[in-house]
């Protein structure tokens, strides 16, 4: 063989290997750029609203957390927003998300309040209260139970009001203290002597400093984190009234159908179970159309399970829970 048959030779496979190397190349770039389009695609999609969270309008309903520990909701704009931004707002984990009441009033009835103190305030070793029953009325609150006192069990009854502080600090001073069967109250009076040094309120979310127990209501609730700023709190007969007046109230109330007791979601990207409606237009209501909807966060997926769903042509969902 001639060296320039070789020359020859030996070029074309160069140019072969060169072009099998581009193509390669070329082909491999294709691919990587298919997948970081398709990440972003997933991403932007996933997350199309572009809006972080999403605004509740909630109407006669019972929303309960977790077993009785909750409100009784006649009215009230929510604004839910999840930790984070770049991320749905997951009900099935409270944790992952806040809620801020805007405009509207919830009623914590002695049935809540009950639970609230039983099984979550004071539901700890140690805690120095226990068994507390509650009794509201207008201007009063009435807890009694057992608290401990040298080393023993001794039943306790307390009346007064609650007044407003710093838009989330109730402040508890009651009036009359009866201890083991005894009124105590006169005797603490004439002796100068502070609630405190009978008795000890030391938990998550409530004090007793003097004669006056401090609840705070940013550390009562289990989660999800409630952002409160409330205007007004009153004792009333049918319970604890917190009313809201802050900014930021959107007013896109109109529902999806006709209902008298609903939670209403509107806006940003939701995540239901394995759902994820985008710029969500979601309505949940009772399956029966004459109770109003008794709505559990930590238990909707078996009252889901239960009830059923209607799919909108407009992309709107009505979600029917059983109460």
């Amino acid at each position: 063989m001639s060296s320039t048959s070789l020359k020859l030779i030996t070029g074309v496979l160069f140019l072969g290997y060169s072009a099998f190397a581009l193509a390669y190349e070329t082909e491999t770039d294709l691919v990587e750029a298919k997948l970081e389009a398709a990440e972003s695609y997933k991403v932007s999609n996933y997350r199309s609203s572009e809006k972080d969270g999403s605004t509740l309008y909630i109407k006669n309903t019972n929303f309960r957390v977790v077993d009785n520990i909750g409100f009784y909701i006649p009215d009230l704009i929510v604004r839910a927003t999840p930790n984070d931004s770049s991320q749905p707002l997951v009900f099935d984990d409270p944790t992952s998300f806040s809620l801020t009441p805007l405009k509207g009033s919830v009623v914590i009835d002695s049935a809540k309040l009950e639970a609230l103190l039983n099984k979550k305030v004071f539901a700890f070793k140690g805690a120095t209260l226990r068994n507390i029953k509650v009794k509201t009325a207008t201007n009063v609150l009435t807890l009694s139970g057992q608290m401990i006192r040298k080393g023993l069990w001794v039943p306790f009854v307390l009346k007064g009001d609650i007044k407003l502080q710093d838009g989330h600090i109730l402040n508890y001073t009651p009036w009359q203290v009866i201890t083991d069967g005894q009124d105590a109250t006169m005797v603490l009076k004439a002796a100068n002597v502070e609630i405190d040094e009978l008795l000890t309120v030391d938990a998550p979310g409530a004090k007793l400093i003097g004669s006056t127990i401090v609840l705070d209501t940013l550390k009562l609730f289990p989660p999800p984190v409630l952002n409160l700023k409330i205007s007004k709190a009153a004792m009333e007969d049918r319970g604890l009234v917190l009313s809201f007046d802050n900014l930021g109230a959107e007013t896109d109330s109109a529902t999806l159908t006709d209902s008298n007791s609903y939670i209403l979601i509107k806006g940003g990207d939701v995540k239901f179970m394995k759902a994820v409606p985008t710029n969500a237009r979601v309505q949940v209501m009772s399956t029966s159309s004459e109770a109003d909807l008794d709505f559990c966060l930590y238990d909707y997926r078996d009252q889901l399970s239960a009830g059923h769903l209607k799919l909108k042509e407009d992309g709107a969902i009505l979600a029917y829970l059983k109460n």
